[in-house]
């Protein structure tokens, strides 16, 4: 499936890779539950939590309703498996390349498969998001292209600036969207990200940092095939990287690539 070696960063800014599949409501989901949390203890995902998240329901009248997610996460919490009744996400903190990640993806795919008998998928998603920060003596916004920076202080005569870039792109398989936020703190992760389970051990600081979010959604209507799911899943990968590529620098990547001192 890969048409050319994986970029392998010693240095890597990503902290945290997500693939996500919708399907169909499952209205007795929390059945099989007990059933997957054996399964997935034996396979090391030995950490538990159920957890209640607010819902909200389109149509004639927009509604909010409560609803359960179960999460299955390995003991360090370096990675985790996020059910509800109408999607599964498995994420790492801990990305090694792309078929590392696919094999576990592929493994949470087959035991839905086998337990709950999905009948087919109808959203795939695919997200990475980048913490970029100063290294090396280069700070985080020269490590950007220049499209992606946005305007400097010194562009509008103000004091300080936040960037917050932008782009949505229409693929032969979707919708990509890629995003550029400046911040500081405590805060690394995008908003809707905030209340993950995993664990990233990273250091806040006051200096400025870029978040690169890069998301690449498909919709449709596949069979629930484990093994073609995954390899669409490859698709949204090829489109992702050139994101990627497309909005860092040459020496960017250079410097990521090398061992730290």
């Amino acid at each position: 499936m890969r048409r050319k070696p994986g970029l392998k960063l010693e240095r890597s800014p990503l902290i945290l890779v997500l693939a996500q599949v919708r399907f169909s409501p499952v209205l007795k989901m929390r059945d099989y539950v007990p059933g997957i949390q054996e399964a997935l203890r034996q396979r090391a995902f030995s950490w538990y939590r159920e957890e209640q998240i607010q819902q909200v329901l389109f149509g004639p009248e927009v509604k909010s309703s409560l609803g359960n997610r179960w999460v299955f996460a390995t003991r360090d919490r370096h990675e985790a498996i996020v059910l509800t009744n109408d999607f599964v996400v498995y994420e790492t903190s801990h990305y090694d390349v792309f078929e590392t990640f696919t094999n576990k993806l592929e493994m949470v795919l087959s035991l839905l498969k086998d337990t709950v008998k999905i009948d087919f998928a109808e959203q795939l998603g695919l997200r990475y998001v980048d913490l970029i920060r100063s290294i090396d003596g280069t700070q985080a916004k020269d490590l950007l292209r220049t499209n992606v920076r946005g305007l400097s202080d010194s562009d509008l005569g103000a004091s300080q600036c936040r960037q917050h870039f932008l782009t949505k792109a229409v693929t032969p398989l979707g919708e990509l969207f890629v995003r550029s936020v400046e911040d500081s703190g405590e805060s690394f992760l995008p908003p809707d990200l905030a209340d993950t389970s995993l664990d990233f051990g990273i250091t806040p600081t006051e200096e400025a940092f870029r978040i690169l979010d890069t998301d690449h959604i498909a919709k449709g209507q596949w069979d629930f095939d484990p093994k073609a799911l995954v390899e669409r899943m490859w698709e949204l990968h090829g489109f992702s990287t050139k994101a990627f590529e497309a909005a860092v620098t040459p020496e960017a990547i250079e410097i990521w690539r090398k061992k730290g001192a």
